[in-house]
């Protein structure tokens, strides 16, 4: 009997352990504790795959970029990060973003500033299809837009993925990032008439900034909340 206690408190400590670590790396991709906004406050949502919901950083609660960004904007803002692991902005795609009650969250915030980056599963060889692609993610801006907030907008142009060991992690595609979905993005973003960031060009070049070739590390999201930061910011003054 006391063999059979002794090892389930083992079995035990070791799941606590297990998701400890998982959590400590944002491999918990459902787990989203959220801000409640107080008076005045200015409400960004930030929404994304995994890339926003910051998988793979270390101590990943406090160095996601969306915590990052919120750091550097102050006490004026309420940020919250409704990025999902996997998502994409393809609806027919394995994981669609639009399917996740995450998403209708972020449209019940009410933001007054929406940040977006999603693409990167999209490049799947079995999500891919241009046509798609713009049409469906246009629909996920204009979801927004129609808000009552009427929030400003912000479509980013995916990070790089570079290569592990020769290969690029989870499946993405390279080429399809950087020949098809940027140049897509950018012309959704004309297309809805709304302001991007070219994050592919800020971390171009810039490998060591990411934990696995697709993610950014610490460093890379503070490089990443920074962008943001400006954006804003900018705005802001105008």
């Amino acid at each position: 009997m006391i063999k059979i206690i002794i090892t389930i408190i083992g079995v035990l400590v070791f799941a606590v352990v297990i998701v400890s670590i998982l959590y400590h790396f944002g491999f918990i991709g459902f787990y989203h504790p959220m801000k409640a906004a107080e008076d005045n406050q200015i409400k960004v949502a930030c929404v994304g795959d995994s890339i926003t919901f910051g998988c793979t950083v270390c101590n990943w609660r406090k160095n996601n970029y969306p915590s990052v960004l919120g750091n550097l904007l102050g006490e004026n803002y309420c940020v919250n990060n409704f990025g999902y692991t996997n998502r994409t902005a393809i609806k027919s795609a394995d994981y669609p973003y639009t399917n996740e009650k995450l998403y209708q969250q972020s449209l019940d915030y009410k933001p007054d500033i929406v940040v977006i980056m999603l693409g990167s599963n999209d490049s799947k060889e079995n999500n891919w299809d241009k046509d798609k692609f713009v049409n469906d993610y246009c629909e996920i801006i204009e979801s927004y837009l129609k808000l009552e907030s009427k929030p400003k907008v912000y479509v980013l142009v995916p990070t790089p993925l570079f290569e592990i060991n020769g290969k690029v992690m989870w499946q993405l595609r390279k080429n399809i990032v950087d020949n098809e979905i940027c140049p897509a993005v950018k012309q959704i973003a004309d297309k809805m008439a709304v302001q991007y960031a070219d994050m592919h060009s800020l971390f171009e070049n810039k490998k060591e900034l990411f934990s696995d070739g697709v993610h950014p590390n610490a460093k890379g999201s503070k490089v990443f909340a920074q962008k943001i930061f400006e954006l804003i910011s900018n705005e802001q003054k105008n």
